[in-house]
């Protein structure tokens, strides 16, 4: 009779008990707060302070796993240990007899792209494997990979359309734990971690607009970034490494280690690591990445319960494939505005155009406004009835100021000043902040 595969790995482990794992996939309990603290922080669009932002370095959250005491992992854990133990089942094998005469289907792991077997055996991938299958970590790459389902299927889809490797797929995991509003420490923002001084030429960066936030136009940039390393250094794991410390550091790299290598040797992203030139960040960077993408990929291999997503990328819609309308404006308009005039709701609307970090489209050029597939004539017709902002003044916050007193000054109201600022009426005005002055 056939079993659940949950039900198997635990039969499998009982039949393998005498067989001895060298360690367990677990991680202790003070792990969860270390990541908590590496990774990126969810922001506001109002909250950026883009003009600041000057650090090189893209952060990339690398919790190390510990062990933990073998009763406080559950039997999936214990038994998936052992199957990777006893390296079972064999490539070729889809079936096996339980000597009580059970017949068990098993699924055939598969080598994912730009791997191979040794790869996916080295030490720094097994450290990060043996990470997300810990019950604890395996539960936050599902939430990760669950939560991130409507950008994720757009993510697999510009993959398969730019040709480009499906483990390019799983990058964001890395970056950002595929949240669109995520900034580092080191001023790194969005889902790809596009830092302010390596925008150009691939989106843009303003007073008004930060397409670092745009899911849809930085993930099409970030995948353009890393067409162009791989132009640049002909491997694919170098590419990804210098999307993480950047190609004129790993150009550098390169450089010194060709200086000291025997002539002919292969430099590539394995003899940079095991000869410890690069950086501990990017070290860990590509072997976390190969990681995920082989746990995601063969999650049913490894027991572990992480969404595909396959029937939704087969019948992928709308937002998640990308298909939008769009309305083209040349002066500041308002989104929330926009969006009571069309009655749709303003979460709406900011949410597919989070690059106006004003709620506002730019005052003096060419902006584009996203909206639902079936809006546009809509959102034209409202445009007619709406008045742009006129190009706004820019007022610096000082000792003693309230956006009531501000509001006196310009002969303005309050709520204008926050709406064309994005705050509520209550907030403290810091001292320094800018905040734009509408037009009478």
């Amino acid at each position: 009779m056939k079993r659940k595969l949950h039900s198997i790995f635990t039969v499998i482990f009982i039949s393998l008990s005498t067989l001895t794992a060298p360690g367990l996939y677990a991680q202790e309990e003070s792990a969860e707060v270390a990541a908590k603290d590496l990774s990126p922080q969810e922001i506001s669009p109002q909250e950026i302070p883009a003009a600041d932002i000057s650090e090189t370095e893209i952060p990339v959250s690398n919790q190390l796993e510990e062990k933990i005491p073998d009763e406080e992992l559950n039997s999936d854990a214990l038994a998936a240990e052992a199957l990777v133990q006893a390296n079972f089942p064999a490539p070729d094998n889809t079936e096996v007899i339980h000597p009580e005469g059970i017949t068990i289907d098993f699924p055939q792991k598969k080598i994912i792209g730009l791997t191979t077997e040794e790869i996916l055996a080295r030490p720094e991938v097994e450290k990060f494997r043996r990470q997300y299958l810990s019950p604890k970590w395996s539960a936050l790459l599902h939430s990760y990979l669950e939560n991130a389902m409507e950008y994720r299927l757009y993510v697999r889809k510009a993959v398969q359309d730019n040709e480009v490797p499906e483990i390019l797929e799983y990058l964001p995991v890395v970056e950002s734990n595929y949240k669109t509003n995520a900034k580092s420490r080191s001023g790194a923002i969005g889902m790809w971690q596009f830092m302010a001084n390596s925008v150009w030429p691939f989106l843009t960066l303003n007073d008004y607009v930060d397409e670092r936030l745009d899911p849809w136009k930085s993930t099409d940039a970030a995948l353009k970034k890393l067409q162009d390393n791989y132009k640049q250094f002909d491997d694919w794991f170098l590419a990804i490494a210098a999307y993480n410390c950047g190609m004129g550091a790993l150009n550098r790299t390169i450089k010194k280690a060709k200086a000291s290598a025997p002539e002919d040797t292969k430099i590539d992203f394995w003899y940079l690591l095991d000869h410890n030139l690069l950086p501990s960040q990017t070290a860990n960077y590509v072997p976390k990445l190969i990681a995920i993408a082989d746990l995601a990929i063969n999650s049913r291999y490894y027991g572990i319960d992480l969404p595909s997503h396959e029937e939704e990328f087969e019948i992928l819609e709308n937002e998640k494939n990308g298909n939008f309308d769009y309305v083209t404006v040349n002066k500041a308009y308002s989104l929330s505005q926009l969006a009571q005039e069309m009655r749709m709701e303003t979460s709406t609307i900011k949410r597919l155009n989070p690059s106006y970090v004003m709620g506002m489209t730019h005052p003096a050029k060419k902006s584009e406004i996203r909206l639902p597939l079936g809006m546009k004539q809509s959102a034209l017709d409202a445009l007619e009835k709406i008045e742009p902002i006129e190009f706004p003044i820019k007022y610096t916050v000082s000792a003693g100021d309230s956006l009531w007193s501000i509001s006196r000054r310009y002969k303005v109201t309050v709520q204008a000043i926050c709406d064309l600022n994005n705050i509520e009426e209550n907030a403290i005005l810091k001292i320094g902040k800018i905040l734009y002055i509408p037009a009478k």
